[in-house]
């Protein structure tokens, strides 16, 4: 069990230093090509795919929201990879669903309490933001305190929401933290 957390965990961060420094370093579509071979990786190992893509489906969708919203009000813009400048890049997008491959795994603690679960979006979503501007995928567009705001507000309610839907989608599963990624079950 201690090893599905690790590899989950693992395989996300990749997959987001992939797709970050694809976009800093203006190759977005390698990028997306590492981490979408990454979420591949995660689907082959999990022995729930199917509950694993419903996860990645709400989340990409909300995501896209999301992201619709933060750049229609000017929070940020990319530094590379957009393909429409009204939409988020499809670097970004992966992202989201590299993302919610944690939720049943690494991310498990956290996602099963609504509370901890829009703390974490509202401070974690800003954080990642600023480090991807430390590393020049996107730039947070002035006043970046506004926008640091938007952002946590946005990604508060995303979690709120992806935590009810995570916590729905894993009703009745073992309550500790890091079941099953690479693992069968009897």
């Amino acid at each position: 069990m201690r090893n599905s957390f690790l590899v989950n965990y693992v395989l996300y961060q990749a997959g987001w230093f992939a797709c970050v420094l694809g976009a800093a370093w203006q190759r977005p579509w390698a990028g997306f090509v590492v981490g979408l071979l990454l979420l591949a990786a995660h689907f082959a190992l999990s022995s729930r795919p199917a509950r694993d893509l419903k996860l990645v489906v709400v989340a990409v969708v909300a995501g896209l929201i999301v992201e619709l919203m933060l750049i229609a009000t000017g929070t940020y813009k990319f530094t590379s990879g957009t393909v429409v400048a009204s939409l988020p890049p499809p670097w970004l997008l992966l992202m989201w669903a590299q993302f919610a491959t944690t939720f049943p795994f690494s991310l498990k603690p956290i996602v099963m309490k609504p509370v901890t679960a829009a703390l974490f979006g509202a401070i974690g979503g800003p954080l990642a933001f600023v480090a991807g501007q430390g590393l020049g995928a996107v730039t947070l567009l002035p006043p970046v305190s506004l926008s640091l705001l938007r952002l946590a507000v946005g990604w508060g309610i995303a979690m709120t929401v992806l935590s009810a839907v995570a916590r729905a989608e894993m009703r009745g599963e073992d309550s500790l933290p890091s079941p099953d990624i690479g693992m069968s079950r009897p």
